[in-house]
């Protein structure tokens, strides 16, 4: 049986945070919307959190793809943080200000703990870093990776090349644990010293991927060991107040 590279690559983002980082030239948004367009499909819940792109323009961009969301809605929610919002407020959408990092969290949890093993899209890294300083915002960011993944979970996000200076990139690109750095051609993805390739192609509204160069399965290949969970659980245990989240 042929292997479904769409659906690994899919399941591997799960118990990771990881950030797909291509030039703008480059379709990195549509392959991030064709990937959680998968995922919506197979009955998963999607948690989009809006810094850039409002939930009626993230509609309005799963259309522009050919992605249809008719009959889908109840697996997409929104936390919007973008700084104008929606004029009018979305069935599943609630609201932040997009500095006010104690609501989107809490906004979040709340959402996981009613649809858990969800994956969380934080539309835009570069966005968040404008917002506010890295070192400001280090210590929110993990905490929420902490807590999606320790809820089955996975965080995603994007950041466009060049979008913020060289620096402040690297501090960025340190805060996840998968890269995915996509150019004309393939998805190269990377964790610690676990590196793979995977050419793709767009045919119509189609999204084709290649074969991985890997005989695993790229989820057991991007795996938290037992060390790493045991080390989540700890993380979010110690940072829980700090959020105003009860501990159990």
């Amino acid at each position: 049986m042929p292997r479904d590279i769409t659906a690994e690559l899919r399941n591997a983002l799960y118990g990771r945070s990881s950030v797909f980082i291509g030039p703008l030239e480059i379709p990195t948004e549509r392959i991030v919307y064709h990937i959680l367009h998968e995922t919506i499909g197979a009955g998963k819940t999607v948690i989009w959190i809006c810094f850039n792109d409002t939930p009626r323009t993230v509609y309005s961009k799963f259309s522009s793809y050919e992605l249809s969301l008719e009959g889908l809605e109840e697996n997409v929610w929104f936390v919007d943080a973008t700084i104008t919002g929606d004029r009018l407020i979305q069935p599943q959408a609630s609201r932040c200000a997009p500095t006010d990092y104690a609501c989107i969290i809490m906004e979040v949890v709340k959402l996981l703990k009613k649809h858990p093993a969800s994956l969380v899209m934080l539309d835009n890294l570069g966005i968040l870093a404008a917002l506010n300083r890295v070192n400001v915002i280090v210590r929110p960011l993990k905490y929420l990776d902490t807590r999606i993944r320790a809820e089955g979970g996975g965080l995603v996000t994007i950041l466009a090349n060049k979008s913020v200076p060289s620096g402040v990139e690297a501090e960025l690109l340190g805060l996840v644990d998968m890269i995915i750095r996509v150019n004309e051609e393939k998805i190269h993805a990377r964790v610690g010293s676990k590196e793979l390739s995977i050419p793709f192609l767009f045919t119509g509204s189609e999204m084709i991927l290649g074969s991985a160069d890997t005989d695993k399965d790229l989820q057991e290949l991007f795996s938290l060991t037992p060390e790493e969970k045991k080390k989540l659980e700890l993380e979010v245990e110690e940072k829980a107040h700090l959020y105003g989240e009860p501990t159990d």
